[in-house]
């Protein structure tokens, strides 16, 4: 008898480690077709418009390397994203990794809202930058890259046709990054759960596709990071995401 239980007990052991490894795959395989999806829709929109204007004969040679450009400056962002997606689902085993280099914010912040330039355009939304001429500091990079990416992506797919605002500002030795928009806003019900896996920000009439996992990667990376992130109404209208984080210096990384 005893060693049947035992059989039986170390049997379920194993059911529920197989279940977690299946829920961890499920995860993964979510969070890769996310993160490799949001990248390419910027992409997709130079190409097009690329092609729409060489099929016009708008171009200039000078006009179409540039375009070029920067569709490899934004491949490159994508396979680098690519190459840190084992990472990224270390998140749930807690052993996420972060590289914290030197660079500029309000470049990056600039650099990044470029990208979505024509996704914007066909969406028929503006972005407005308001960062300080120079926010320097040690950050992981990339890690930004997708908390801003994922922010102003969603402010694109929520709230067509409306303004969106990104913002830096410099708080001594923290930073806040802040993404704006006019959409149908966030009940507050959801506020309290759309930083969970597979929830989706969406607003109270709102029905969308998609996995559920882009802010559930936000709220990860920026917790890596020692930071915080809320949701508040905005004034008038709209969501307004706030990121506050530490800005580690050369000194203080050492």
């Amino acid at each position: 008898m005893e060693n049947t239980e035992a059989a039986l007990q170390a049997l379920r052991q194993q059911n529920a480690e197989l279940m977690e490894a299946i829920a961890a795959r499920d995860t993964f395989i979510a969070v890769a077709a996310h993160e490799l999806r949001n990248p390419m829709t910027p992409i997709v929109g130079q190409i097009d418009l690329l092609l729409a204007a060489l099929q016009a004969g708008k171009y200039s040679s000078a006009q179409v390397e540039h375009r070029v450009r920067r569709i490899r400056t934004a491949m490159d962002h994508f396979i680098k994203r690519a190459g840190t997606l084992l990472d990224v689902s270390r998140i749930t085993s807690g052993r996420f990794q972060l590289s914290f280099t030197p660079c500029d914010l309000s470049d990056l912040v600039r650099e990044t809202v470029e990208t979505f330039s024509e996704p914007a355009r066909y969406s028929g939304c503006s972005i407005a930058v308001d960062v300080p001429e120079t926010l320097p500091g040690a950050w992981d990079r990339l890690a930004l890259e997708q908390i801003l990416d994922n922010l102003i992506s969603n402010a694109i797919k929520y709230a067509p046709s409306r303004p969106v605002i990104v913002s830096a500002e410099n708080l001594g030795s923290l930073v806040r990054l802040t993404v704006r928009d006019y959409g149908p806003g966030i009940s507050s019900g959801d506020r309290a759960r759309i930083f969970e896996r597979f929830e989706r920000a969406v607003g109270p009439k709102e029905r969308r596709s998609g996995f559920g996992v882009g802010l559930w990667v936000v709220g990860q990376l920026v917790a890596a990071m020692e930071g915080t992130i809320v949701v508040d109404d905005a004034q008038g209208e709209g969501s307004l995401f706030t990121v506050t984080l530490p800005r580690y210096s050369d000194t203080s990384l050492a």
